[in-house]
């Protein structure tokens, strides 16, 4: 960005950013790694980012309602997140409280648009991150045949979760040989503030 840039066009600039990730499957923003705490230990891991709200200031992705990570965010709310785009040379970092969707009317209504391959990471036998004896995808036969029935999937809508996050605190970061540029925000009594911090 130009040295002129103003602090509202970096947020403009960031929310613009984070609506095209979660829109274009090949944008770098696509994926994201989010962070949650596990007695005093950040856990880290890469998740895929399916929606920006940016009305709402909120994210969303997926995920199983066994995994480690919702018994996390179940004990702290709260949730980091972090963006890279290699192209733009630009570092997004996010703060927010979550939300838990479990086999409401937004898990049921985004479990409809699931074609079956992607409903496969919700059928597993156990749950995610449980010990195995031996190699295995722990999926049942049923999923390899060549062709799934969509309605013999849908006993793994109970394992759908879906987390959204509202994002209260946003920063930027723009590396570039002129000099690089971080700007934090906050967002305090219903708008958002702004500043420009050091690099």
């Amino acid at each position: 960005m130009q040295a002129n840039t103003t602090i509202d066009e970096v947020l403009t600039t960031i929310w613009h950013l984070l609506y095209r990730g979660a829109v274009q499957k090949k944008d770098p923003l696509h994926t994201a790694t989010i962070g949650t705490i596990q007695e005093g230990t950040p856990q880290l891991r890469t998740v895929v980012l399916r929606k920006t709200d940016t009305t709402a200031r909120t994210l969303y992705f997926y995920t199983d309602i066994r995994s480690r990570k919702v018994h996390q965010l179940k004990e702290n709310s709260t949730l980091s997140w972090l963006f890279y785009h290699p192209k733009k040379n630009v570092q997004i970092r996010a703060k927010g409280k979550t939300t838990i969707h479990h086999q409401d009317d937004l898990t049921a209504t985004l479990w409809k648009s699931l074609p079956s391959y992607g409903r496969k990471t919700y059928g597993t036998t156990h749950a995610p991150s449980t010990p195995l004896n031996t190699l295995s995808d722990d999926l049942p036969a049923l999923w390899k045949a060549e062709e799934i029935e969509l309605a013999a999937t849908e006993y793994a809508y109970e394992n759908f979760a879906v987390i959204g996050c509202e994002i209260d605190e946003l920063e930027w970061l723009h590396l570039q040989r002129s000099g690089h540029q971080r700007a934090q925000f906050s967002f305090l009594n219903g708008d958002w503030k702004g500043s420009w911090i050091v690099p």
